[in-house]
């Protein structure tokens, strides 16, 4: 699991919330991807998914890890 904090999930676009693109940078999952959490929304209706993102070496996930609060 990942320490960041998940965007509102009323706000991700499909890809994102239906785990078909990683929840950080937007690249297809299509080779796989590891969950990064349950990204939840109190708007309107409450509202909670599971999201993914990159395995690491893969898209965002070779990337240095962002610097903790």
């Amino acid at each position: 699991m990942n320490a960041r904090q998940l965007p509102d999930a009323w706000d991700l676009p499909r890809p994102r919330y239906s785990g078909y693109a990683c929840v950080w940078c937007g690249a297809s999952l299509m080779q796989g991807g590891r969950s990064a959490g349950i990204a939840s929304s109190a708007r309107g209706k409450r509202y909670a998914v599971e999201v993914y993102e990159c395995l690491p070496g893969q898209g965002c996930g070779s990337r240095a890890a962002p610097p903790k609060d």
